[in-house]
C-alpha cells in the first residue's frame, strides 16, 4: 500500500512540473513577438534553465499537501483524500492562474516578469484595468478561463483518477520525515549555502530568454516574502572610495550659461507628458507624430541628449520634482512615510512666495500620487477626485488632455502673484483611447499609441498658442518633460537605453537666450538644480544630490534604472548592468572607469534609501 500511496504523490508532484512547464509555453507563445531573432536557438533552453525554479515553487505547492496525506492516513473515510486534495488543488490553479495570465499580459508593457508591483495599485484598481481596453479585457478573463479549465482536465487525468485506486493505510512517520526533507532541499534548490534565487534562471544575453526561464509564480510570491531592499548588494566599495568616485562624477569644468537673464520668472509651468519617447518626437529623430513640438523646439531651448530615469510614472514624477533617482524597482512614492522627507523644487519655490497647483486628469490616488504631491507641497490638487468638468472628451483614465489644458489655461489666465504650475497628460496611456484622431489604421496597439501622441501634440499646441498670446508670456517659463520613454515603436528589450531617451523642451518668454539645442547629457534629475540656479532667488540646491545643474557643466552624465539593472551613461560612454545575473549587459568605452563610477552611484543611491527608513 506504501508504494501506491508513493506513487500518488509522485503523480502529483509532476502534475505540477507539468502544469509550469505549459505555463513557460503559454509565456513564449503568447509574448512571441518579443522574440528576436537571436533568442530562437536558445530559447528551448529556457525549459532546462527554468527547471530549478519549477521545483522550487512546485515543492512549495506539495508540501501542504503532505498534510493532507497524513490525515488521510488517519481518517477512516476514503473519500477525506480525494476531495480535500482536489479542493485545495482547485484553489492553488484559480489563484496562480491569475498570476500566469496576468503576467503574460503585462509583459508586453513592462518587459519584466510580474512581481508584486500589481499589489501597490490596489487600492485603486481601475487604474490597472485602465491599461485594457474592454474587448482584451473580455479575451483576458476567456483565456483565463480556458487556462484553469486544462488545468483542471490534466489534473483529473494526472492525479484524481488514480486516487481511486488508493485505499486507506497506517501512517509511517519515517516515510514522511524523508517526503518533508526532500521537499525541503528541493525548495532551497539543493543543499549549499546559497538559496535558490532568480538569478539561477540567467543563461543568455537575449532578456526574452532569460525572462522565459523565470517561473512567474516562484518570482511573484518571492517578491511578497523577500525584503524590498537589501543595501548590502550594493556595498561595492568603502566609504572614502565611494564618496571619491562620487565625488569625480560630479566634477567638470565650469561654462555657465544664464538662459533667463536678470528677472526671475513669476509664472513657472510643468507639462509632464505621459510616456513621450523620443521614438514619436521628429525633432528628436523620432517618428513625425509630433509636428507641433517640432515647431515649438525652434523657439526654445530642446535637449537633444535628454534621459528618463525610470520607464513607469509613479517613479517618473519623483525624478522630476524631487530629483531622486529610482533604486531598481522600488518607488517612493508608495511610502509616504519616505518621500515626505525628500528634497522637491516645489517646496523650494513655494517657500520663496510661490502658489502651486497640480493638475491630473485621472484619480489621484494611482500610486499614493496623492500623498506624494501633499508631501512636496502642491498646495491645489485637481484631479477626477473633485473636477466635474463639462467635458466629453474622457477616457477610462479619466479627463482626456484638452479638457485638462483647458483649465491649466483659465486658472492661469486668472492667477495672480507668483505660481507654479504642473499638468499630468494621460492620454498617450495605454489603452490610447483618443477622440478625434484616427490618422493611423487599422487601429492595433502600435497605431493608437500613434494616434494618441498626434492627438496630444495637437492639444498641447492649442494651449501653447493662448499662453503665447497672453500678457503674461513674457515672464513665463514652461518645462516640456517627458515621465519616461517606452519600448514604441518595435520591442526594446527592458535595459536598452533607447528606451529611456526622452522629451525635454524649455519655452517661454521668460527665456532671454536665443533659441539652441542643449546636446550634452541631461536627465529628470537635473531638472531641479539647473531651474533652481538660474532663477535669481538664492536657493541652496546641496540636498539635490544627484541633481547636476546643466548650465554649469561641460561633462555631463545620466542615470536610468529597470526592474532588475541600471543603465549609466557619461559623455559618449555607457554602461548597462544586471543585478540578477550579477553582469554587464551592455557597454561602451572605458570599461573599468564606467563600472567603477556606476556602482559608486548605485552606493551612494542605496545609502539614500535606506537613510530614508
Amino acid at each position: 500500500m506504501k508504494i501506491k500511496r508513493l506513487l500518488l504523490i509522485l503523480y502529483y508532484f509532476i502534475f505540477w512540473l507539468v502544469f509550469f512547464e505549459i505555463s513557460r509555453l503559454f509565456f513564449i507563445l503568447y509574448n512571441f513577438s518579443e522574440l528576436g531573432d537571436d533568442c530562437v536557438t536558445e530559447l528551448f533552453a529556457s525549459f532546462y534553465y527554468g527547471f530549478p525554479l519549477d521545483l522550487s515553487i512546485t515543492s512549495y505547492i506539495v508540501f501542504p499537501s503532505i498534510l493532507i496525506f497524513i490525515i488521510s492516513a488517519f481518517i477512516r473515510n476514503e473519500k477525506f483524500l480525494r476531495y480535500t486534495l482536489s479542493i485545495y488543488t482547485g484553489i492553488v490553479i484559480f489563484i496562480i492562474s491569475l498570476i500566469i495570465i496576468g503576467d503574460a499580459e503585462t509583459y508586453s508593457h513592462w518587459a519584466f516578469r510580474l512581481d508584486k508591483t500589481p499589489l501597490q495599485f490596489i487600492s485603486t484598481p481601475e487604474t490597472i484595468i485602465g491599461n485594457v481596453s474592454t474587448i482584451r479585457l473580455i479575451l483576458l478573463f476567456l483565456v483565463y478561463f480556458i487556462f484553469v479549465g486544462i488545468s483542471g482536465f490534466l489534473y483529473y487525468k494526472m492525479v484524481f483518477n488514480k486516487m481511486k485506486k488508493i485505499y486507506l493505510e497506517k501512517f509511517y512517520s519515517l516515510f514522511y520525515i524523508l517526503l518533508f526533507g526532500i521537499l525541503f532541499i528541493s525548495i532551497r534548490g539543493g543543499v549549499g549555502t546559497v538559496s535558490i534565487n532568480v538569478g539561477t534562471a540567467y543563461y543568455s544575453q537575449n532578456s526574452f530568454c532569460n525572462n522565459s526561464a523565470i517561473n512567474v509564480v516562484w518570482n511573484f510570491f518571492s517578491s511578497l516574502l523577500n525584503e524590498d531592499i537589501n543595501y548590502d548588494d550594493f556595498k561595492y566599495f568603502d566609504d572614502n572610495k565611494v564618496n571619491m568616485l562620487f565625488q569625480e562624477l560630479h566634477q567638470s569644468e565650469d561654462t555657465t550659461i544664464n538662459v533667463l537673464g536678470d528677472k526671475t520668472p513669476e509664472n513657472v509651468i510643468f507639462i509632464v507628458l505621459e510616456s513621450f519617447t523620443a521614438d514619436a518626437v521628429g525633432c528628436l529623430g523620432g517618428e513625425n507624430l509630433t509636428p507641433n513640438i517640432d515647431k515649438w523646439s525652434k523657439q526654445g531651448i530642446l535637449f537633444n541628449n535628454f534621459y528618463a530615469n525610470t520607464d513607469r510614472s509613479d517613479k517618473a514624477l519623483v525624478a522630476i520634482f524631487s530629483s531622486m533617482p529610482v533604486l531598481l524597482n522600488n518607488s517612493l512614492m508608495k511610502h509616504p512615510e519616505k518621500s515626505k522627507k525628500l528634497p522637491s523644487i516645489i517646496n523650494k519655490l513655494v517657500e520663496k512666495g510661490y502658489s502651486s497647483s497640480y493638475y491630473y486628469g485621472g484619480d489621484v490616488n494611482f500610486a499614493n500620487m496623492n500623498s506624494y504631491m501633499h508631501n512636496i507641497n502642491f498646495q491645489k490638487i485637481y484631479s477626477q477626485n473633485n473636477l466635474k468638468l463639462n467635458c466629453i472628451a474622457d477616457s477610462k483614465w479619466g479627463y482626456h488632455d484638452e479638457c485638462m489644458l483647458d483649465l491649466l489655461y483659465q486658472d492661469f489666465e486668472k492667477s495672480q502673484g507668483k505660481n507654479i504650475f504642473a499638468l499630468f497628460t494621460l492620454s498617450s496611456h495605454e489603452p490610447y483611447e483618443v477622440p478625434s484622431i484616427n490618422k493611423f489604421l487599422p487601429t492595433d496597439e502600435m497605431n493608437k499609441a500613434r494616434n494618441s501622441y498626434i492627438y496630444t501634440d495637437s492639444c498641447l499646441n492649442v494651449f501653447l498658442e493662448k499662453i503665447q498670446k497672453s500678457s503674461k508670456w513674457k515672464n513665463t517659463l514652461i518645462i516640456l518633460v517627458s515621465d519616461h520613454g517606452t519600448r514604441f515603436p518595435g520591442n526594446k528589450e527592458v535595459w536598452e537605453k533607447s528606451k529611456y531617451k526622452a522629451l525635454m523642451l524649455w519655452l517661454g518668454g521668460a527665456l532671454k537666450s536665443n533659441p539652441f539645442i542643449y546636446n550634452n547629457l541631461a536627465d529628470d534629475l537635473d531638472i531641479s538644480k539647473t531651474l533652481l540656479s538660474q532663477m535669481n532667488l538664492e536657493i541652496n540646491t546641496d540636498d539635490f544630490i544627484f541633481s547636476e545643474n546643466l548650465f554649469e557643466k561641460k561633462n555631463t552624465s545620466t542615470f536610468y534604472s529597470f526592474a532588475s539593472g541600471f543603465g549609466f551613461l557619461k559623455n559618449n560612454d555607457w554602461i548597462i548592468y544586471d543585478i540578477n545575473s550579477n553582469s554587464v549587459i551592455q557597454k561602451n568605452g572605458d570599461d573599468e572607469n564606467m563600472e567603477n563610477y556606476s556602482k559608486a552611484y548605485m552606493q551612494k543611491l542605496s545609502e539614500y534609501y535606506k537613510s530614508l527608513e
